[in-house]
C-alpha cells in the first residue's frame, strides 16, 4: 500500500508541475531553481552548525586521561567542506537563479528519463504476478523518447522546451498514476488467487490424512441375528 500511495504522490507532483510550466513557463523554472537553492543551502547550513556545536560540545567537556595518567585526544569533528560548498551552491541559485535556467531543463529532463526507466521496471516486476497489456509499456518509453529528446538538444527555443516538458509531465503524472493502479490490482487479485489455492491445497492436505479419519465401529453380522423360540 506505501508503494502505490508513493508513486500516486509522484503522480500528482508531476501533474502540478507540469501544470505550473504550461502556465507561467520560464518563471517556473526560476522559482524550481530557487527551491532547489534553499534546499542546498539548508542542508550545508545544518551541517555547518552540527560541526560547530560538536566542537564547542567537545572543548567545554572535562579531559579525560588513562590508567597511566596520560590525557586521551579526544579527536575533532572534520570541516564540513561539502557543506560549506552546499551553502555557495544554494546561495548562487536562489540570487541568481536565471544563470541556470538551461541547467534546470537538463534536471527536468533526467527526471524524466529515470522516471520512465522506473516505470520500465516496475512493469518488469508485476510480469511476475501477471500480464501487462502492450500499451502500459508503450507509454514510458514515450516519455524516455521526450525526456532523451530534451537532453540531447537542451538548447532549443526555452518556451518550446517548457511546453514540452510540461506535457511530458502531466503525461508521466497520469500514467504513473494508470500504472500504479494496474499493478495495485494486480497484485492484490495474484495475492486473492494465491491465498484461495493456498486454502485448497490445505483442505485437500486434511482430507488426506488418515489422523483425521474418526474410527469407524465395525458390525458383524453374525452376531446380530437372533434366533427364536420353537413353541
Amino acid at each position: 500500500m506505501k508503494i502505490f500511495q508513493s508513486a500516486v504522490f509522484r503522480a500528482l507532483c508531476s501533474i502540478v508541475v507540469g501544470i505550473l510550466l504550461l502556465q507561467y513557463g520560464s518563471l517556473t523554472i526560476q522559482w524550481l531553481t530557487i527551491v532547489i537553492g534553499g534546499i542546498f543551502f539548508a542542508t550545508g547550513l545544518i551541517s555547518f552548525i552540527i560541526y560547530l556545536s560538536t566542537k564547542k560540545r567537545l572543548s567545554a567537556s572535562e579531559s579525560i586521561t588513562d590508567s597511566d595518567g596520560y590525557r586521551i585526544q579526544r579527536p575533532a569533528p572534520a570541516f564540513p567542506i561539502v557543506g560549506v560548498g552546499s551553502m555557495i551552491l544554494g546561495g548562487i541559485l536562489i540570487f541568481l537563479p536565471g544563470s541556470f535556467v538551461k541547467g534546470i531543463v537538463v534536471v527536468l529532463a533526467l527526471i524524466l528519463v529515470l522516471g520512465a526507466i522506473n516505470q520500465l521496471v516496475s512493469l518488469a516486476r508485476a510480469t511476475k504476478f501477471a500480464s501487462v497489456p502492450v500499451l502500459f509499456w508503450i507509454f514510458p518509453l514515450v516519455t524516455f523518447g521526450i525526456g532523451g529528446f530534451i537532453l540531447v538538444r537542451p538548447g532549443e527555443t526555452i518556451d518550446l522546451v517548457m511546453k514540452l516538458i510540461g506535457w511530458c509531465m502531466i503525461f508521466y503524472g497520469a500514467v504513473e498514476g494508470l500504472d500504479a493502479w494496474k499493478i495495485y490490482s494486480m497484485r492484490k487479485a495474484f495475492e486473492k488467487n494465491s491465498a484461495n489455492a493456498q486454502a485448497a491445497a490445505e483442505a485437500r492436505a486434511r482430507m488426506q490424512n488418515p489422523e483425521d479419519i474418526t474410527d469407524a465401529e465395525v458390525v458383524d453380522d453374525s452376531n446380530s441375528h437372533q434366533t427364536g423360540e420353537k413353541i
